[in-house]
C-alpha cells in the first residue's frame, strides 16, 4: 500500500473543503487505489517543508495558504523535489482565480491542481491586465482600475501541461450530503416565492476597488426586473452581511439565483443554487474547465454576458418559461449528483498518481 501525505493549511473554510474528499473517501482510496492517507496541518510553506522532512511517503499533496511569497513557495517545493526525486508531488493551488501567483513551482511538481483552469492551456501564455482573462475584460471593457491588483505568474510553456483541473468547492461534504439526502427527507420543499436572489459580499468598503465596483454593477443590472418580479438582492461589506439563517431561508425559496463572478469565477453560491433546485444564472463559464461541472451552457445553467447586458432578458425569459427553467434545474442536479455517484474524485486522484482504480 502506498502512503500519501495531505499537508497544508487548515484554518479556513475553503482549504478545509478542498481536503474533505480525502476524508469522506478515505476507505475507497484505500480499497480502490491502495492508498493510505495521512493528514498533517502546516500553516506556512516553511512548516510544510519541515513536516515533509524524513517522511517516507511516496506521494505528497501540498495545499498551502494563498498569502505567502512565491519565492518561499518555490524554495520549499524545490527542496521537497531534491529530497526524494522520484516522489510524486501534487500542488493543490489555493487561488480562486484560474491563475495563480505560484506557477513558479511548476518545474518541481508533477501536477499543479486548480479548482478551475482555462480550457485552452495556451491562455496561460498570454499577458492579461490584472492577471486573468476576466480582470483583463474588466479593465479594457469596463475601465476598472487594476493598477494595485495582479494575481498571476509566468507559466513556462514546457510545464503548462502540468496544470490540471482538480476539484472545486462543489466537492465539499455539505453539498454531497445535501444532494444524496433520501427523497423522503425532501418531501417538504419551501414554496418558490422569490423570483430572483442575489445576496453579495462587496469585500471591503472601498468603492474604488474593482471587486466592489463589479458587484455593485451586477446589483444595478437587476433593478429593471424589480417592477415585475420579486427580487431579493443586496451588497454588503463583510461586517454587514445578512445572517446565514436568513441567507439560506431566502435562497431555498428562490426560483433564480444570480451569481456574478467574485475573486474567481465559481463560488459557494453556485452549488447552493443547484442543491436547492434554483435556476443558476451566471456570467459565461465557457472558458473554464472544472469539476464538478455544473456549467454546461443552456443545459445546467443560464450564461449571461460578463457586462450583464443580457441579464434582464435572460431572467425575464426563464421566469416566463418555467418548463424550460425546470429542465435546466433538473439537468444541473443530475450532473452534480453524477459527480459523486461516479466517484470522479477518485478518478482524478488515480490520474495524478498514475494508478488504475481497483473495482
Amino acid at each position: 500500500m502506498k502512503k500519501a501525505l495531505v499537508v497544508g493549511y487548515t484554518k479556513d473554510s475553503i482549504t478545509k473543503a478542498q481536503q474533505e474528499p480525502f476524508r469522506y473517501y478515505q476507505k475507497l482510496l484505500s480499497r480502490q487505489l491502495d492508498l493510505k492517507i495521512e493528514h498533517i496541518a502546516a500553516e506556512s510553506f516553511g512548516a510544510i517543508g519541515e513536516a515533509c522532512k524524513n517522511q517516507d511517503a511516496e506521494i505528497i499533496f501540498v495545499l498551502p495558504f494563498w498569502n505567502e511569497s512565491s519565492d518561499q513557495a518555490e524554495q520549499v517545493m524545490q527542496s521537497l523535489r531534491q529530497q526524494q526525486p522520484t516522489r510524486t508531488i501534487v500542488f493543490i493551488d489555493p487561488f480562486a482565480q484560474v491563475t495563480s501567483n505560484y506557477f513558479n513551482v511548476l518545474p518541481h511538481v508533477d501536477y499543479f491542481l486548480k479548482r478551475q483552469r482555462y480550457k485552452n492551456l495556451d491562455e496561460y501564455q498570454r499577458s492579461f491586465i490584472g492577471g486573468s482573462m476576466f480582470t483583463d475584460f474588466l479593465a479594457r471593457e469596463l475601465e476598472l482600475d487594476f493598477s494595485q491588483w495582479h494575481v498571476g505568474s509566468q507559466v513556462p510553456k514546457q510545464y503548462q501541461h502540468r496544470i490540471v483541473s482538480g476539484w472545486n468547492l462543489g466537492s465539499a461534504k455539505q453539498f454531497k450530503q445535501k444532494l444524496q439526502t433520501p427523497s423522503w427527507f425532501e418531501f417538504w420543499q419551501p414554496a418558490k416565492e422569490i423570483d430572483i436572489f442575489c445576496r453579495l459580499s462587496l469585500g471591503s468598503s472601498h468603492e474604488g476597488d474593482w471587486y466592489y465596483a463589479y458587484r455593485q454593477m451586477a446589483l444595478e443590472s437587476l433593478k429593471p426586473l424589480q417592477s415585475d418580479y420579486k427580487v431579493v438582492s443586496s451588497g454588503k461589506i463583510h461586517a454587514q452581511l445578512v445572517s446565514r439563517r436568513q441567507y439560506f431561508r431566502e435562497i431555498k425559496r428562490s426560483r433564480i439565483v444570480f451569481s456574478p463572478f467574485g475573486w474567481g469565477e465559481s463560488c459557494w453560491r453556485d452549488f447552493e443554487a443547484v442543491c436547492y433546485n434554483c435556476l443558476l444564472v451566471k456570467p459565461s463559464m465557457a472558458h473554464i474547465e472544472t469539476q464538478p461541472n455544473i456549467y454546461v451552457e443552456g443545459e445546467t445553467y443560464v450564461p449571461v454576458s460578463w457586462d450583464f447586458s443580457d441579464l434582464v432578458e435572460k431572467c425575464d425569459y426563464y421566469l416566463k418559461h418555467s418548463d424550460e427553467a425546470a429542465r435546466i434545474v433538473k439537468n444541473a442536479r443530475r450532473a452534480y449528483l453524477d459527480y459523486f455517484e461516479r466517484r470522479e474524485f477518485l478518478q482524478t486522484i488515480a490520474g495524478v498518481i498514475n494508478v488504475r482504480l481497483i473495482t
